[in-house]
């Protein structure tokens, strides 16, 4: 129902006056805008991104499109985050992009932004997106000596003097050195490492979106490599050659989209691309809460990748910090709660449009108008937010209940900037597809079969890889250099049967992560035809999809049920491994066992050897009984569940075990419920989990299942098909009676995550 216009003038007037903000300063402010204001110590930001390379600074022989797309968007990824979470003034942050973003330029920012502006105490963080390069430095002896032996018309390779690779960014005006001007028109990181010294405050965090290997393309599955196809050799520039230390290492947190020569992606997103570092460091940023250790982020934003790209990006720190026990994301604790994004200040207040940074890219590509958003005013009622419509990272939305264009609207946009907006109903659209992106090695013939095999599959659509965002990538192995295919794939050698190890002349038909990395089992010793191999592959694609749909409905930072879980091993040495929480239910203190649990979780990335039995630890801290639905997904293309039962006496009038029925208010619960726990399954070198708490019964899911489903006092078991599992999930938990779209109200289920790795 609308309101009148006085009614929602009172009302408006009513929410901003309970923030203490009357008169004119409705105009100025939240508490929000207050805090970030008034920080306790400067903090200082330079932003560096570059998609338009010219050609010089490539190899001018790559004949492929050498622009990048998403470095641009990383700048402002984290403009966003660090003015409206980390409370940097929009003055503070410094940005370099494109042409602005010379070698020069960014020496000068550095010294003059940071260097000389920075005191002790202040927080200082740099951030580079683009192109990396590994550069061999000459010293002038041995271009000396090589000099020599060319003159003498023998081989340059038969000096062994020469210096180690250098890490370094390729700025806007980089070049190639030559014979007619051998230098290197590379910035070095140790440049900048020696502009850094000088420094006055230890607080400084570096983010460096950008690689340093030669895998021979521009291009790999559906990203694009952020690494120059060259490895220039030359002197150093003259300026920095008298004084620079090429092993002197960064000063502060470092933190790299993976470590120096391994590979580093950008990708397509829905409506934009971006660096999937970037993107996953941020998207963990937004939900942060407490502030992690620098190991759990990182931790954090390798699973990240891991689910969106394969596991060939691994992402590195360094750190170098002084030893402290406050906050270290940033240096600094978030100023708003962990949220899915925030409210844009604008000149011109309306339409209001809001930053959804925070809001996961799975949901963000599929967010249809009517999600509702929330803000939620301090002793306040909530301001609910309808989307209108989303382009990339923003979004036009409406308040909820108001049909004025002029004052009200304007009031409510203005006193409401900078405020954080919170997920409250997550519209989907029904019939949602996997897209497959189609190598583009593939020959023409080939794409055009796969493209008929394919469109003969319900739910199953394809792309030219490049083109779009993608799912799945099908194709053959690379032709050219491989040594990133399975350079982090666990058992990488029986993925590809009867090679060991090694690429064949011509391989068979396959399935890979959208960077190429290839998921085990999907490719034969022996060739075959596109369409055989489409039909071989369907179970798999279906199986694909119903984890795409699940993945759908993760909302720990948005769920306000209470519920908890924790992976831990239970064999050979019990500990815990991961824990999850829903960040803004209710609970005010989350039971002792979870406390502890969130202090003695590992902080490195998770691999479990093969003779590990790991189990189950939830909590529902609600005020009602929750349903469960067990669901794992593995590297194989299997799928296994368990659910708890919504009555207590079956239909053949057995007697429920109480450990098979819904979690009580309050219950502490642990699964397998004998102890032993679960063994590792089978081949499989990665399992992903999703634990979904309902207030409501998941009878669809039930009747999937069959007439004697799988139940936690019975233990789990293969589910013949995922993929109806999966959509009845959404059925169940769907709160709208329309028939083309979902709509799920984050007060009545969580769903929390588990994913690790296998050795």
């Amino acid at each position: 129902m609308t309101l009148k216009r006085r009614a929602f003038l009172q009302q408006t007037g009513l929410a901003l006056g309970a923030l203490g903000l009357g008169g004119t300063a409705l105009l100025a402010g939240s508490q929000y805008q207050q805090a970030l204001a008034k920080p306790a110590r400067r903090r200082l930001a330079l932003l560096i991104g570059i998609n338009a390379y010219p050609d010089r600074a490539l190899d001018p022989g790559v004949a492929q499109d050498i622009a990048l797309k998403g470095c641009v968007t990383d700048v402002e990824l984290q403009r966003q985050l660090l003015v409206h979470r980390f409370g940097f003034q929009p003055g503070d942050v410094v940005t370099l992009t494109n042409q602005e973003a010379t070698r020069g330029s960014i020496l000068t920012a550095i010294d003059e932004h940071l260097v000389q502006q920075a005191r002790p105490d202040d927080v200082v963080l740099l951030h580079f997106s683009g192109y990396g390069s590994q550069v061999r430095v000459l010293n002038s002896e041995t271009a000396a000596a090589i000099d020599a032996v060319e003159d003498r018309g023998g081989d340059k390779a038969d000096v062994h003097e020469w210096n180690e690779f250098q890490a370094a960014w390729v700025t806007v005006d980089s070049r190639l050195p030559s014979e007619s001007n051998p230098a290197l028109g590379d910035l070095l990181e140790a440049e900048i490492i020696a502009r850094l010294a000088p420094l006055a405050t230890a607080n400084l965090t570096t983010v460096i979106d950008a690689g340093s290997q030669d895998v021979g393309y521009l291009r790999w599955g559906n990203a694009r490599v952020r690494s120059r196809p060259t490895v220039p050799t030359g002197l150093l520039p003259v300026a920095a050659a008298a004084s620079l230390d090429l092993t002197v290492p960064w000063p502060g947190l470092v933190l790299r989209a993976a470590q120096v020569g391994r590979l580093v992606l950008e990708s397509h997103w829905d409506g934009f691309n971006a660096g999937v570092f970037t993107y996953a460091l941020t998207q963990n940023l937004w939900e942060t809460e407490p502030d992690p250790t620098s190991q759990l982020l990182l931790q954090r934003t390798s699973q990240r990748l891991q689910r969106w790209v394969g596991a060939d990006q691994q992402p590195n720190l360094s750190d170098r910090l002084p030893p402290r026990t406050g906050p270290v994301a940033y240096n600094l604790l978030p100023q708003l709660p962990p949220a899915a994004g925030v409210v844009l200040p604008s000149a011109d207040s309306r339409p209001l449009t809001v930053w959804l940074g925070g809001v996961p890219p799975q949901v963000l590509r599929y967010l249809q108008p009517g999600s509702r958003l929330v803000v939620e005013l301090a002793k306040g009622p909530l301001m609910p937010l309808d989307v209108e419509a989303r382009t990339g990272l923003k979004a036009l939305v409406r308040l909820l209940g108001s049909d004025l264009e002029n004052e009200a609207e304007a009031l409510a946009s203005s006193a409401l900037a900078r405020w954080p907006i919170f997920e409250q109903v997550r519209r989907l659209p029904q019939g949602i597809d996997l897209i497959v992106a189609l190598d583009s090695q593939l020959k023409r013939v080939e794409r055009v079969d796969a493209t008929s095999a394919l469109a003969g599959i319900p739910l199953v659509s394809s792309v030219t890889a490049g083109d779009k965002a993608a799912d799945c990538l099908f194709g053959r192995l690379p032709i050219g250099p491989t040594s990133t295919l399975t350079a982090a794939l666990p058992g990488g050698a029986e993925a590809l049967p009867g090679t060991g190890g090694n690429r064949p002349a011509e391989s068979s038909y396959g399935l890979f992560a959208p960077n190429r990395t290839l998921l085990p089992g999907t490719m034969l010793s022996r060739d075959e035809a596109v369409k055989t191999a489409v039909n071989r592959l369907t179970p798999y694609l279906k199986t694909l999809l119903a984890l795409k749909l699940v993945r759908l409905t993760e909302n720990h930072a948005a769920s306000q049920v209470g519920a908890a879980a924790v992976l831990e091993a239970v064999q050979p040495k019990p500990k815990p491994l991961l824990v999850q929480t829903t960040e803004r239910s209710p609970t005010l203190t989350w039971p002792l066992a979870i406390r502890q649990a969130q202090k003695a979780a590992v902080a490195d990335p998770i691999m479990l050897p093969r003779d590990c039995r790991i189990g189950y630890r939830l909590a529902n801290t609600s005020t009602q009984p929750l349903h469960l639905l067990w669901i794992s997904f593995d590297s194989r293309g299997e799928c296994m569940a368990l659910m708890t039962l919504p009555d207590a006496i079956a239909e053949d009038g057995a007697e429920i075990p109480p450990a098979a029925t819904p979690l009580e208010p309050g219950q502490l619960f642990t699964f397998p419920a004998n102890g032993a726990g679960w063994a590792m399954p089978g081949a499989a070198v990665w399992v992903e989990a999703h634990i979904v708490f309902s207030t409501q019964p998941l009878e669809r899911c039930l009747a999937v299942l069959g007439n004697n489903p799988p139940s936690v006092a019975t233990g789990f078991r293969p589910v013949r098909q995922p993929l109806q599992l999966a959509q009845a999930l959404l059925q169940d938990l769907n709160a709208s009676a329309g028939t083309d779209y979902y709509a799920l109200h984050h007060d009545r289920w969580a769903t929390l995550s588990f994913r690790y790795d296998i050795a």
